[in-house]
């Protein structure tokens, strides 16, 4: 790989207004910038509800197009695309709609972190430090409620993981299959362990865990299954397996259409 100019990553979140969650993109990009230090690093989000509520905060981040636009004006030429996403699903269409309008660079992008077989054993390898031993444990995704479809990785991915772990269960936020049906499950078997640990499988601690799983409300997962002892992992884009994985997803990318950025 030479140094040049006219290279640039854009890093793609689905974007989160809470400060903790920044603070996570903050270390992806230092994390990267390090990892790609010949390309220009910038970062952009999908949801625009997002992007408005921080720009109501004096906060601006890009969308896609917009960060493109920026990219072209300072001389880049190609451009790196590496989704920050889960599973290829809504906001994964939005980049690769993204890229299909936009005539001027040459870009790649790379695939999400749960795209193959091979994806999900990584994953499950990532994760299997944080499963503490006896303890019933649930893995939190997002899911989607609204296009099942867009659950079919995720629901892949927990048929392997909770036959190699009997104590493991995957749990969604949106959607009903698995949903959150899966607490039953953990509730009973927290009531002979006395504790249950919940593992975040989303890029940052967000409204989602602070509130949805590990929240003081009744309709929390934590409240749900009501163990003596209800603790959580850190959010997966602090997990150093899991960020290893998407960057050999984007030098695979990398190296097949741009022969090595």
């Amino acid at each position: 790989m030479t140094t040049t100019t006219n290279q640039a990553l854009a890093l793609v979140f689905f974007g989160t207004t809470a400060d903790a969650g920044l603070k996570v993109y903050d270390w992806i990009e230092a994390q990267m910038a390090a990892r790609y230090p010949q390309m220009m690093v910038r970062r952009a989000f999908t949801s625009q509800m997002v992007i408005r509520r921080l720009k109501e905060r004096g906060v601006t981040v890009p969308n896609l197009p917009e960060l493109f636009s920026d990219f072209k004006q300072q001389g880049v030429t190609q451009v790196a695309v590496l989704p920050f996403l889960i599973v290829p699903g809504q906001e994964y269409g939005k980049i690769t709609a993204a890229l299909a309008a936009e005539p001027g660079l040459k870009t790649v992008c790379a695939a999400p972190l749960l795209t193959t077989d091979q994806d999900i054993e990584a994953v499950i390898c990532a994760l299997e430090p944080e499963i503490p031993v006896g303890i019933p444990t649930v893995i939190g995704c997002h899911g989607n409620e609204q296009h099942d479809q867009f659950n079919h990785e995720i629901r892949q991915f927990a048929a392997v993981i909770e036959a190699r772990h009997p104590q493991v269960m995957v749990a969604t936020i949106e959607g009903d299959n698995p949903g959150t049906a899966p607490l039953a499950r953990a509730r009973e078997m927290a009531q002979r362990s006395g504790a249950v640990h919940f593992i975040p499988l989303m890029l940052v601690a967000g409204d989602h865990v602070m509130n949805d799983i590990m929240g003081d409300e009744e309709d929390s997962w934590k409240a749900q299954v009501g163990a003596a002892t209800s603790t959580c992992s850190g959010p997966a884009g602090l997990n150093d397996q899991i960020l290893a994985l998407y960057c050999r997803h984007l030098d695979t990318a990398m190296q097949a259409d741009f022969g090595g950025i």
